[in-house]
């Protein structure tokens, strides 16, 4: 392969990696946002790109799903962070063993084992039922459940 088209397959395998979760939408906004830094002017020595596409991590792709789908901004990210600390510590597999909420989010009936779904899941269950994690967050603080 030709190494000058090393960066294009990086940014493609990761833009498929987010169509994959995000849709037909997300996955424009986020090919247009990868394929903007690539120009011969601003492009790394090919030695320092690696050519294999990391998935985001969990943080990372609440964030910006929450930006990108629900338009909340770095305080709603904040307001996540610290909701979904206390509920799961951010841990895919966290159970209660009180009640069926599971996951990162600890929703209610669960099924997923797929933490990108239960992220999915548990920030439409927010904007649905608060509006953005700011406001989930607040509820929590007051009755630490949410």
């Amino acid at each position: 392969m030709n190494n000058t088209k090393k960066p294009a397959v990086a940014v493609l395998r990761r833009a498929h990696f987010w169509r994959l979760r995000l849709g037909v939408v997300g996955y424009f906004v986020i090919l247009m946002t990868l394929l903007a830094p690539i120009s011969p002017v601003h492009t790394p020595p090919l030695d320092t790109i690696s050519a294999s596409a990391e998935p985001p991590s969990l943080k990372e792709y609440a964030y910006f799903a929450g930006l990108t789908t629900y338009g909340w901004d770095k305080q709603q990210a904040k307001c996540l962070n610290q909701l979904w600390g206390k509920e799961s510590a951010w841990n895919p597999e966290a159970d209660n063993p009180n009640s069926t909420a599971y996951g990162i989010a600890q929703m209610l009936g669960e099924d997923s084992k797929d933490a990108y779904v239960q992220i999915s899941n548990g920030l439409r269950y927010i904007e649905h039922r608060y509006s953005n994690p700011c406001n989930a967050w607040e509820f929590w603080k007051r009755n630490y459940y949410y």
